[in-house]
């Protein structure tokens, strides 16, 4: 009975030992399988039914080798005891195999589930990606954009000739361009740093209460014009356009001021309109001097008459024939500075020292009633020859009528000095100022009109200025004055200096 049964014992103990590698062989390669795609549900599934199967291969190989032992040792009730427990294991085996295979259906599902969540989450992945390699060259393309636009606005900013200012909330200034700095005269430290407040610019308080009011109501302010006030005295007419800034995102208020310099504008619109109202007037005035002249030489002629007829003291009509002899010749004296302020160019110009001229006209103004008690100084140099184009007799004339305004001014007991100098433009500044008293700064603009003067009724023609002002226009020169009520009076005269001089200078 033995020796039949040794081939089989020897196959079954060899085919256990077989079916237990060829099971660890297969769960090998599944775990293999599993940790190279780890979210692959076959290779899971695999290794699991893998590896039931080798806890089947094991425990009925196991127990086939021991139960061949037994037998063959006859310990037959030894095998009866530990069988149950064989079998119980060889059947969890089978039912843990069946169990995997019944919910691999459904774990397959869940498992594609996932692998489409993590295809979507891959091409969701790519699309940020690509959406942030577009914003960041949108980023780059804006940001390229924004300091363009910056570069811009601040070379508008830095390079306007005009005023550009901006105040915060409470009106003190927090930025302002160079023009700016040029014209008001005030550093940028005291300004910006200094948190300089605006109405400081101004030289009318009252007129910046008014604006702040106007900007206050409305949000802005149009084209306004009013007076600014250099740190040195000197008043400045400006054109002010201003408007309200809330940023970026309405919280932070801000003024912007946009201010030019309108004052040469002003000075030049003044000289024009004051040009061609002498010019009117010239015409007009050319025209009635005419009509009247003749008149009045008759008038003359036969008071003359009648006066060598009437002995002086030896007829009672004497007396009254030189009053009437008297007051024709102030008419014609009248008539004449009439006939100078039409008279549009003189004819017989030649080069003219200006320095002789001051000397000369000192001289011959040294016994006029006005002047005696007069101090006249003069600050000039007479071996420079400041020369100019022009008729000698005409300019002598300016400066009369100059000096004894001036004379009327300290009302003949003060102080005028006459400046003669030559400045870096190539020309000639002539000053006549006093210490009289003065100008009203509301009768400035009218002094050089014809026939206005603020001397009483009788003692002046209003006409010496404007006869100065029409011959110093009509060589090419210009006249200017500055007056302070109480403090004194300065004329200036500018004229072109003689292109050979300049030349000579040179």
């Amino acid at each position: 009975m033995i020796f039949p049964y040794m081939p089989i014992l020897a196959v079954d103990v060899m085919g256990a030992f077989a079916m237990i590698i060829i099971a660890a062989m297969s769960l090998h390669k599944a775990r293999l399988l599993r940790e190279k795609v780890p979210d692959n549900m076959v290779y899971l599934y695999l290794m699991w039914i893998c590896s039931g199967f080798t806890i089947f291969a094991v425990s009925r190989s196991f127990g086939h080798i021991v139960k061949q032992l037994l037998i063959l040792s006859s310990n037959n009730d030894v095998w009866q005891i530990i069988s149950p427990y064989s079998g119980t294991i060889n059947t969890v085996s089978f039912m843990l195999v069946g169990l995997i295979t019944l919910f691999f259906k459904q774990s397959w599902n869940i498992n594609r589930e996932i692998l489409k969540s993590q295809r979507d989450l891959e091409t969701t992945h790519i699309e940020l990606v690509h959406l942030n390699q577009n914003l960041e060259h949108k980023v780059i393309e804006r940001t390229e954009m924004l300091t363009t636009s910056e570069h811009k606005c601040r070379r508008i900013f830095e390079q306007s000739l005009d005023t550009i200012l901006v105040t915060d909330s409470q009106w003190r200034i927090i930025e302002i361009n160079p023009a700016g700095i040029t014209m008001t005269g005030y550093t940028k430290e005291k300004m910006v740093r200094g948190k300089m407040h605006v109405k400081m610019l101004f030289a009318d308080q009252n007129e910046w209460m008014g604006l702040q009011e106007h900007i206050n109501a409305h949000e802005f302010i149009l084209n306004e014009e009013t007076l600014f006030a250099r740190p040195n005295g000197e008043t400045l007419l400006v054109m002010i356009t201003c408007g309200v800034d809330y940023g970026a995102f309405g919280c932070q208020k801000t003024y912007h001021f946009i201010i030019k310099n309108i004052n040469d504008k002003k000075m030049m619109e003044k000289q024009m309109a004051q040009a061609e109202k002498l010019a009117a007037l010239g015409e007009l005035s050319a025209g009635v001097a005419h009509e009247i002249n003749n008149p009045l030489g008759i008038i003359l002629g036969y008071t003359q008459l009648m006066l060598k007829n009437e002995p002086e003291g030896k007829s009672n009509n004497h007396d009254d024939l030189k009053i009437i002899e008297k007051h024709v010749h102030a008419c014609r004296t009248v008539v004449s500075d009439l006939l100078t302020f039409s008279r549009k160019s003189s004819t017989d110009n030649g080069q003219v020292n200006i320095n002789k001229v001051i000397d000369d006209v000192v001289k011959f103004l040294g016994n006029h009633p006005d002047l005696r008690m007069v101090d006249i100084l003069l600050d000039h140099d007479p071996s420079n020859q400041l020369m100019v184009t022009g008729n000698e007799q005409e300019l002598r004339q300016v400066m009369i009528n100059l000096l004894i305004n001036a004379g009327h001014a300290v009302e003949k007991r003060g102080v005028i000095t006459i400046t003669a100098r030559a400045n870096t433009k190539n020309q000639v500044l002539i000053s006549v100022s006093d210490n009289g008293c003065g100008i009203d700064k509301k009768e400035l603009s009218d002094i050089f009109n014809p026939f206005f003067t603020t001397k009483p009724v009788g003692e002046g023609t209003g006409l010496g200025l404007s006869v100065s002002y029409g011959i110093i226009s009509n060589h090419g020169g210009d006249i200017t004055v500055k007056s302070t009520p109480g403090t004194g009076t300065v004329f200036t005269v500018i004229l072109p200096r003689t292109p050979e001089q300049k030349e000579a200078d040179q």
